[in-house]
């Protein structure tokens, strides 16, 4: 099964995990109860598991328990190669203080781990053709789009800014936290969104950077130091790869987030530029003559399923024909 090959990282991310930890679901204590009575390969994954999730919880290691474990660990491995004797020496002065320095170490070790694994990057990706929802440390979600990845620091301390990166397109609906702590999202090069409490859709892909604010209000600002701008409800904030200048418009955001109800929205756009997010979106290869699309602009709805109809739609729109050759489609007259 999957989970006999789980890291420590995947049972802490795993939610019936989780519920065994906390006690609060029967059928998972039984699970977990179960599972590691059959004591799989990476049962000591798991008890790592569970040292992390108690420091989650607000339960640091003590130094008697580091002291006890650190005995015990010795003692396990001494049983081993050292024959039992029939006396047990009197501990000295000196054996104490190097027992509790040894588990000082130990928990100095374990609580650097714990730093470590707190301050790690946590990506999540998507396949072409795929659809992710994410619940970020601070309970904000986003649900990112075909092709896209999104990263962040694994723990977000109280009153620390919320940073995330983001690569190809997500829907984002963001927490507003009483402490006003800012949420920003950075696209590799591009800008960066800063908001406290809103929601929107942003779009970081090769040549198109943009964000469609539909509810609260966020600050766009580029990499260099040009103007921040600001957006309300119902506009656009989109860079020229060519100038690097923001610009901002007015439009109907339900426009742009149409994959979310698994829509293709298109509203008077042209052949190359539908082409071009037929390709993002199912990853897959068109190849055609600009020139015979012509300056022909299409509106319209298309279901985002299967990618043969949308380029079906879009052929017959702009009068050509499509053939497939290998892995490309053709559209031509």
């Amino acid at each position: 099964m999957k989970h006999d090959f789980y890291t420590a990282d995947d049972f802490l991310l795993d939610d019936s995990f989780v519920a065994y930890r906390q006690g609060t679901d029967p059928a998972a204590i039984a699970y977990w109860t179960e599972w590691q009575r059959r004591k799989p390969g990476n049962l000591p994954a798991f008890r790592e598991a569970e040292r992390l999730h108690s420091m989650l919880s607000g339960h640091k290691p003590g130094l008697e328990a580091s002291l006890q474990e650190l005995k015990t660990l010795l003692a396990d491995r001494q049983a081993e190669t050292i024959p039992v004797v029939d006396f047990q020496p009197q501990q000295t002065r000196f054996q104490t203080g190097w027992w509790i320095a040894a588990a000082s170490i130990l928990v100095m070790l374990g609580l650097g781990g714990y730093w470590l694994w707190q301050n790690q990057t946590v990506s999540y990706r998507t396949d072409y053709g795929q659809q992710k929802t994410i619940t970020l440390p601070d309970g904000s979600t986003v649900t990112l789009n075909s092709h896209s990845v999104l990263s962040h620091r694994r723990h977000w301390a109280s009153g620390e800014n919320r940073d995330v990166t983001l690569t190809g397109e997500g829907y984002f609906s963001v927490h507003h936290l009483e402490a006003h702590v800012p949420f920003r999202v950075h696209s590799e090069g591009a800008f960066t969104v800063q908001v406290l409490g809103t929601e929107f859709t942003m779009t970081s892909r090769s040549n198109l950077h943009r964000v469609v604010l539909n509810r609260g209000k966020v600050e766009v600002s580029g990499s260099d130091s040009r103007p921040v701008l600001t957006l309300v409800p119902g506009q656009l904030a989109e860079l020229d790869s060519a100038t690097g200048q923001l610009t901002r418009r007015e439009v109907s955001p339900e426009r742009y987030n149409g994959w979310l109800r698994n829509q293709l929205v298109f509203d008077e756009i042209t052949l190359p530029e539908a082409i071009r997010q037929v390709e993002e979106q199912f990853g897959i290869d068109v190849r055609f003559d600009p020139a015979e699309a012509g300056s022909r602009r299409f509106s319209g709805i298309l279901p985002l399923k299967d990618p043969e109809k949308v380029l079906n739609t879009l052929a017959v729109y702009h009068q050509l024909k499509i053939t497939k050759k290998g892995d490309a489609y053709l559209l031509n007259r």
